[in-house]
């Protein structure tokens, strides 16, 4: 997970997909499991950690896998710098 304050760019690519988990459950935990090697679990369930608690989407191009989590800002740009999506947990 990436700490607060800290920025990271990435090249995706010209197309991505975004998986969210408040917009498609079902395929946000099947995408977790498959990441993450553990089954997604509830917050308040004694085997919650930071991903289970922290991870709210995926954005994914091709083999490139990048886990969202709460405590970042997360925007997809175009390859001149502008935001195109902001990405962030709302």
């Amino acid at each position: 997970m990436t700490a607060t304050g800290v920025e990271m760019n990435q090249i995706i690519g010209d197309e991505y997909t975004l998986i969210h988990k408040e917009r498609n459950k079902w395929e946000f935990d099947d995408f977790f499991k498959h990441h993450f090697g553990k089954p997604p679990v509830d917050d308040l369930d004694a085997k919650a950690d930071a991903d289970t608690k922290e991870c709210y989407a995926f954005v994914i191009n091709g083999s490139f896998v990048q886990p969202l989590y709460k405590v970042q800002d997360a925007y997809i740009m175009t390859s001149d710098g502008k935001t195109f999506s902001n990405v962030s947990f709302k």
